[in-house]
């Protein structure tokens, strides 16, 4: 069997999260090679150039995709930039990988979608938790219905009080599209939905808290996704827990089990008494951050062998319009319905 091409890439936005996760990822990865990097930060842009051995940095987007010869774009940059970019990447015969939340809201990521499928092109969003062997383990237990129907679904992301300013643009309404629910509460929703399975929202209600000044965004929002068949969501997010330590936790509650993934715990009800069947994994392990490396791997080998990714473009719309519908809720101080 011959050697599959290696994917080229571009990185565009050189943030924390390139940094941290994205950067390292393709250094460890034989099927792919980093070619470009694009940050307006032309002096971050370069050290990292250097320090990651990337051929070349641009500070123009647009300039790279002419003059580049690339397979695919990785987009790290404020979530603003995000359908511009993709868009134009696509159209240019690019794949693209794209950060989370893949729009500001669900128009825009309609957008994306739209034209992905226009071009054949691949869009994948970077839902680094549905990487997660911890997760594939709890969701296996849904799927087999081991925890009987699930009846309701609790999940938060409480993150501890800084300074969110250092980012101007992150509190800006118009280029982040929203604070805290749409930063925390949107990924940790769409992990929710896809472990437990649950299908077709029907109504939401949410209360959002701490928004700061004119055109800034809320630290703070708690919402209720109710679904089709009887199931519900509660979430709770904040960028502004006073705490010593940020907390997360996703709960499943069903007709024949629980189940918790911080860490992950499954019990189920046997015989009349409740059992613990959480399998052996190595708990030791660090699954947030080696769900990075899976993410991307699983991108390069998706544009290798032109298959649909795990976290498609279309299935970020979904989530986007509970999003959206959660704003809606609340601006009117209403619960919101969808329309079957």
């Amino acid at each position: 069997m011959t050697a599959e091409k290696k994917v080229k890439v571009a990185i565009v936005g050189t943030g924390n999260v390139a940094q941290v996760a994205h950067l390292p990822a393709y250094q460890n990865l034989p099927g792919a090679e980093l070619v470009a990097l694009v940050d307006e930060d032309t002096v971050k842009c370069s050290v990292l150039q250097k320090q990651y051995g990337v051929s070349r940095s641009y500070d123009d987007f647009t300039v790279m995709l002419e003059k580049e010869e690339i397979d695919a774009v990785d987009i790290c940059t404020p979530n603003y930039l995000h359908a511009p970019m993709a868009i134009a990447a696509l159209r240019s015969g690019r794949h693209v990988l794209c950060e989370k939340p893949l729009a500001r809201n669900a128009a825009e990521a309609e957008k994306m979608v739209a034209t992905a499928k226009e071009t054949g092109g691949i869009l994948m969003v970077a839902m680094n938790n549905r990487f997660r062997r911890d997760v594939e383990i709890l969701r296996t237990f849904v799927k087999r219905g081991e925890l009987g129907t699930v009846q309701l679904v609790k999940a938060g992301w409480q993150r501890i009080a800084r300074d969110w300013f250092e980012r101007e643009w992150f509190i800006d309404q118009r280029k982040s599209g929203g604070g805290a629910l749409l930063d925390l509460g949107m990924p940790v929703m769409d992990l929710a939905i896809w472990v437990a399975g649950l299908k077709k929202p029907t109504r939401v209600t949410c209360s959002t808290f701490g928004r700061k000044g004119r055109g800034g965004v809320e630290d703070t929002a708690c919402a209720m996704v109710s679904f089709a068949g009887g199931s519900s969501l509660i979430l709770e997010v904040t960028w502004n827990l006073l705490e010593p330590k940020d907390y997360s936790y996703l709960e499943i509650h069903g007709t024949k089990g629980g189940a918790n993934l911080h860490p992950l715990r499954i019990h189920k009800a046997m015989h009349g008494h409740l059992v613990n069947v959480t399998p052996s994994f190595d708990k030791q392990r660090n699954y947030y951050r080696e769900s990075y490396q899976a993410e991307i791997s699983h991108f390069i080998e998706c544009v290798q062998r032109k298959k649909k990714p795990l976290t498609p473009g279309d299935e970020a719309v979904g989530v986007l319009k509970i999003t959206d519908a959660m704003y809606e809720s609340e601006r009117e101080g209403r619960e919101v319905s969808f329309v079957p």
